[in-house]
C-alpha cells in the first residue's frame, strides 16, 4: 500500500492517472490536490480524498500538502499559463517567490514552485512513472500509409519542432509543403492547429514534442481525443509525436480513431 498525493491540473490526464494508480494496487491511498475552475469534479471517482484550492494562491497548497503529511506527489495536467497575467490574484507566497525568478515563463514559475515545495520535504515524482505504456512509441503506430509529400513534410517538420523546443517557447509545430504554418505560443496546441490551418488549410503535418530538458516532473506534453478530432475536421494529413515524450491519453481508444478518420499518427526522434 502507498500513500500519494496528485497536484492535479485541468483535463483528462490527473484521471487517467489516478485510476492507473489505483489500478496497480486496489489499497493504494491517493489525495487529489485539485484547482478551482481548472481540475475536473470526475476525478473524485479515481481519489481518496479531494482538496481544493485557488490555482493562484501558493499558500492554500502548502496548506493542504501539510494537512494531509504527503511526503512523495505527482503533478499532473495543466493550469491555464494565462494565469500568469493575473498577477493581482496571486497571494503573497507566490509573488515572494516569483520575485526570485528571472522571466515569468509558465516553466520557470512552475519548476520554481516544486522546488520551493521539495525544500518542505515533498518528493515530486516523474509524471510518466505509471503511464509508461501511454507514452509514443518511434515509427508508424497507426499501420496507415504515408505518401511521399507527407513523408518530406514529416522530416522537414521534424528538423523544425526540434530545434523550435530548444527555444522553450512552445512544442507544437504544424508545416505544410516544406513550409511553417504555425508554431506554439502561449495559446495551447488546439489554437495553434488551428491557426496554421487558417494560413495553409487542409492537408497539414502536425508535430508535438517536449521541451528542451524537459522537467518530467511537470508539463509532459499530451495529445488527447479533442485534438485528434480537431486533426479530423482539417483533415490533416499526420500527426507526428516525439518518441517516449509525449503522453497518448487513452492511447488504444486515440490510435483506433485515427486509424479510423485516416490519421497517420507518428513517432520520432529529435534532431540533434
Amino acid at each position: 500500500m502507498m500513500r500519494l498525493g496528485i497536484i492535479a491540473g485541468n483535463r483528462l490526464l490527473p484521471l487517467i492517472l489516478a485510476k492507473k494508480i489505483r489500478e496497480t494496487n486496489k489499497d493504494n491511498e491517493v489525495i487529489a490536490i485539485c484547482f478551482k475552475g481548472e481540475t475536473s469534479p470526475l476525478i473524485n471517482r479515481y481519489v481518496t480524498k479531494t482538496h481544493w484550492v485557488q490555482p493562484t494562491k501558493l499558500g492554500q497548497l502548502k496548506e493542504a500538502l501539510k494537512k494531509e503529511n504527503l511526503k512523495e506527489c505527482i503533478m499532473a495536467g495543466q493550469i491555464n499559463p494565462l494565469r500568469i497575467f493575473k498577477r493581482s490574484q496571486w497571494d503573497q507566497e507566490l509573488r515572494s517567490l516569483v520575485a526570485q525568478t528571472q522571466d515569468f515563463r509558465p516553466h520557470t514559475i512552475f519548476t520554481a514552485i516544486i522546488n520551493h515545495l521539495q525544500t518542505e520535504g515533498i518528493k515530486f515524482l516523474d509524471s510518466t512513472l505509471y503511464l509508461k505504456e501511454s507514452l509514443a512509441q518511434q515509427g508508424l503506430m497507426d499501420n496507415l500509409d504515408l505518401d511521399s509529400n507527407v513523408k518530406k513534410d514529416i522530416d522537414f517538420g521534424v528538423e523544425i519542432i526540434s530545434r523550435f523546443v530548444e527555444l522553450d517557447v512552445g512544442q507544437v509545430g504544424v508545416v505544410k509543403s516544406n513550409t511553417v504554418a504555425a508554431l506554439e505560443s502561449l495559446e495551447g496546441t488546439d489554437r495553434t492547429i488551428k491557426r496554421g490551418f487558417s494560413l495553409a488549410g487542409r492537408g497539414c503535418t502536425v508535430l508535438k514534442f517536449s521541451k528542451a530538458n524537459q522537467d518530467l516532473r511537470f508539463d509532459v506534453p499530451v495529445v488527447g481525443i479533442s485534438t485528434l478530432r480537431l486533426l479530423k475536421k482539417i483533415n490533416a494529413a499526420s500527426l507526428v509525436l516525439e518518441k517516449e515524450k509525449v503522453i497518448i491519453l487513452e492511447k488504444e481508444k486515440f490510435l483506433s480513431h485515427a486509424t479510423r478518420w485516416g490519421i497517420p499518427v507518428v513517432g520520432r526522434e529529435r534532431v540533434k
